[in-house]
């Protein structure tokens, strides 16, 4: 051992710090220069399984009728009745502005209506709304309210809310799309119409990122304010919260701008990864520092205590870091790209913080002056009365600690069931946040913002969707839809039909219905391509007839409310279809299937991570009871987080769901380091109760401030109102929590079990 140190000793030279610091700099400045081309990737789509038949399906039925979420809704409410001319005319000035902007394609909303009526005279469009004068508005707003589909679609039941629709150019950039938004609200706010409401993919997204952005850099800024006090309580001198900082903010930088010259884009998850990195790669540090600082309390000079300190912890942290990595790499089982970079960019993090830890910090602790917390002695410190204590109580307890951590375990299994995979689409927004609450309101008075898409195709023995008896299979089905879901303003070749029918009698309600006859239905069919155009046609039907579309929105009540409906509705169709195929689609749908099949990836991922650092740990220590020495204290935690997830109702989601993958990567570093401490006590010729003893008060320490730390770090973001953020923030740090409490009080009673008899080649 001595002559390992010894050779290590020779390489800590200050000429060799110069180069390294040399080195370096050289590298942070072409790292630094990479941040010029530093870019956000707001893409939500990239967030689909790519493994997934059904985004096939999704795209297919996009090129056929176009996007399905490139819509704004926007709302106006006037007491008592929105039928009001001077209202209405306001409205219809504000919809003619928003029509003449770039990249919105159209506008619909009543007052821009027509009903038609065909006659032996030809073809009558009547506006629904006729604003030249007053008189005409009682019987314009009967009229519209014994017209279901113009009612539902537009209008509040209390008649003091009116809807515009704007649909807008599909596949916009994000800087369009928010230049867009920017000028619709400057329209919307130079209207004669107060307390507007919007709603939809550009507005969410405009007003989503914003806050995100402004989040992630108010909690990473807590999080180093933390770490700096933390620091500063730690090691008490100023030296002690720069150099941690400094060391772990260059890795950091490192990786941001090692991305950005790759040309890789910084997506909605990635911007976690400098929060994530500097909390974990802060670990690797402080127990560098720690075992320094108990090096040269024992009167060693400073090459010499760096040297100790590279051969007793550098194998530990290098595993740590090794293990960590793997936590993070197991995402990369995912379907979803972002969350595959995710998972390889923050593993590439970690090791890079591992590089940064054993080059940078030993290199300016050779050239800085001994810090002064070197001159206390270990029996000084404040800790190591409180390890004492505390070993002594778990031995006397040592027959009650097991069955309380697995009475803790069966308790947390049996709440395990409570657990279900949900989401919702709004779930991250703070529930007070006015944007939110506009959603919320559309819910309450329009059916909501989620849409609702359904793909028809014809069976092989009808040649064409306008049949009537596939008319019939699809009308049965939507007024099935309606009765579910809840689905307002649903359009199909149905609804089409109904129209033209309605139409074709003088708007009389009582020919709302589909006609009588094959020969009726295809004049309908006829004379609905000739009035309405092919365009508009095209949206729902195509060309050939094979396949068409049945849309509209409804209230957003869970991924886990809408799975079971689904299966109700595909037992439906399986029922009552045999010339048509049904098929739901829709990015929302795409959704729902992502984070049910994500969760599933994720889980499996977790248990390669288990089996993936059991064996390094089982080779390492070269027994393979280690592999349950390690993995048994880091499994507890989880099972305490899922517990918890159970009684406080939170679901399981991706945001929740990457949590367990991360918090197992992270917490078993407590266990390697506490191990690792053990195997050099016992390679100096140790007993195993007096090794794992030196390995519980010399190990804990580092652990007791590096959990709070990394607690510290990470509790900050529990403040933050996105629940994504939130919910890494509580969970992680409450994994954190358990894990150090099982570390310490578990973990030397198995050592001390499993290990009473010793293998000839254990940990030696």
């Amino acid at each position: 051992m001595t002559s390992r140190i010894d050779r290590i000793e020779r390489l800590l030279t200050k000429r060799n710090a110069r180069i390294t610091l040399v080195v370096i700099a050289l590298c942070t400045l072409v790292f630094a220069n990479g941040l010029r081309s530093f870019r956000l990737d707001h893409d939500f789509e990239k967030f689909f399984p790519t493994d997934d038949p059904e985004l096939d399906q999704y795209l297919a039925f996009r090129d056929r009728f176009g996007h399905d979420n490139d819509y704004l809704l926007i709302g106006g409410t006037h007491t008592p009745t929105v039928f009001d001319r001077s209202f209405l005319v306001a409205w219809d000035d504000l919809s003619q502005h928003l029509g003449r902007l770039d990249h919105v394609v159209s506008v619909t909303t009543p007052t821009r209506l027509e009903d038609p009526r065909f006659t032996s005279f030809g073809v009558f469009r009547i506006p629904w709304l006729r604003l030249d004068a007053d008189s005409t508005l009682p019987a314009d707003s009967a009229r519209i309210w014994q017209d279901e589909r113009i009612r539902s679609g537009f209008f509040a039941d209390d008649g003091r809310s009116m809807l515009m629709i704007l649909q807008v150019q599909p596949g916009l950039s994000k800087e369009r799309s928010d230049a867009l938004m920017h000028v619709i609200e400057e329209v919307v706010a130079t209207s004669a119409i107060p307390g507007i409401r919007m709603g939809g993919r550009i507005h969410g997204q405009f007003w989503y990122i914003q806050k995100m952005q402004r989040e992630l850099v108010l909690f990473f800024s807590i999080s180093v304010l933390l770490l700096a006090i933390f620091l500063y309580v730690g090691f008490r001198t100023l030296w002690g919260v720069l150099v941690p900082i400094g060391v772990v903010g260059l890795s950091v930088l490192w990786q941001v701008g090692m991305l950005s010259l790759l040309g890789k884009p910084i997506s909605i998850l990635t911007m976690l990864l400098p929060t994530i990195l500097f909390v974990v790669g802060m670990s690797d540090v402080v127990h560098l520092l720690e075992r320094y600082l108990e090096a040269l309390r024992k009167g060693h000079s400073k090459v010499r205590a760096l040297a100790i300190t590279y051969y007793e912890v550098g194998l530990a942290t290098f595993l740590t870091s090794v293990t960590t990595s793997i936590g993070f790499a197991t995402l990369l089982t995912s379907g979803i790209a972002p969350i595959r970079e995710f998972g390889a960019y923050t593993a590439m993090g970690v090791l890079l913080a591992f590089l940064m830890a054993f080059t940078l910090l030993p290199a300016i602790l050779i050239l800085v002056r001994t810090p002064v917390q070197a001159a206390r002695t270990e029996q000084q410190a404040t800790w190591y009365p409180f390890l004492h204590g505390l070993f002594r109580w778990i031995l006397r307890h040592r027959r009650r600690i097991p069955w309380a951590f697995a009475a803790i375990c069966v308790a947390c299994i049996t709440i395990l069931p409570l657990l279900k995979v949900n989401n919702f689409l709004l779930e991250d927004w703070p529930e007070d946040d006015p944007q939110k609450q506009d959603y919320y309101w559309f819910e309450d008075h329009f059916g909501g913002v989620r849409g609702f898409e359904m793909q028809m195709s014809t069976a092989c023995c009808v040649p064409s969707l306008w049949a009537l008896e596939s008319l019939r299979e699809m009308e049965g089905v939507q007024e099935h839809v309606q009765d579910m879901y809840g689905v307002e303003a649903l359009l199909s070749p149905v609804t089409v039909v109904k129209a033209m029918n309605k139409a074709f009698h003088g708007g009389s309600g009582e020919f709302d219905r589909l006609p009588d006859s094959e020969e009726e239905t295809a004049r309908l069919v006829k004379q609905a391509d000739a009035f309405g155009g092919r365009h508009l046609l095209s949206q729902l039907v195509t060309e050939d007839g094979r396949y068409a579309r049945m849309t509209g929105r409804m209230r957003d009540e869970g991924g886990y409310i809408h799975r079971q409906r689904n299966a109700e509705l595909e037992a439906f169709i399986q029922a009552n279809s045999a010339t048509v195929h049904f098929s739901q689609t829709g990015m929302a749908y795409l959704i729902d299937r992502n984070n049910e099949k994500l969760s599933a990836q994720l889980i499996l991922g977790l248990l390669i991570a288990f089996v993936l650092i059991g064996a390094i740990m089982a080779f390492v220590f070269r027994d393979p009871r280690m592999t349950v020495v390690s993995l048994i204290p880091n499994v507890i935690p989880l099972l305490g987080i899922a517990g918890f997830m159970g009684l406080a109702g939170i679901d399981i989601k991706v945001s929740t769901a990457i949590i367990f993958t991360i918090a197992f990567g992270i917490a078993v570093d407590d266990t390697i380091h506490m191990l690792g401490k053990l195997r050099i006590e016992l390679r100096k010729g140790s007993t195993l109760p007096f090794a794992m003893k030196r390995a519980f008060l010399s190990a804990g320490k580092a652990i007791l401030v590096t959990s709070i730390m990394l607690c510290s770090g990470f509790v900050a973001l529990v403040f933050s109102g996105f629940a994504s953020v939130h919910y890494m923030g509580l969970l992680v740090g409450l994994t954190l929590v358990f894990a150090v409490v099982t570390d310490l009080l578990l973990l030397p009673l198995l050592v001390l079990f499993l290990l009473r008899r010793p293998s000839s080649r254990t940990i030696r």
